[in-house]
């Protein structure tokens, strides 16, 4: 799944900041049951994360 950065600060912003660590070009999410990995990739962030 791909956001635009826009979509993507929208949908971080509804997370706690504790569950959101940050590097060039990559975000991870860790939530209780797994860490999604969001990868920059041109103008859009994109997670291999399927939807359960």
């Amino acid at each position: 799944m791909c956001l635009t950065a826009e979509m993507l600060a929208i949908f971080l912003n509804l997370l706690n900041p504790q569950m959101v660590t940050t590097s060039a070009g990559i975000i991870t999410v860790s939530a209780a049951t797994q860490e999604t990995v969001w990868v920059q990739q041109g103008d859009r962030w994109c997670t291999p994360a399927s939807k359960q």
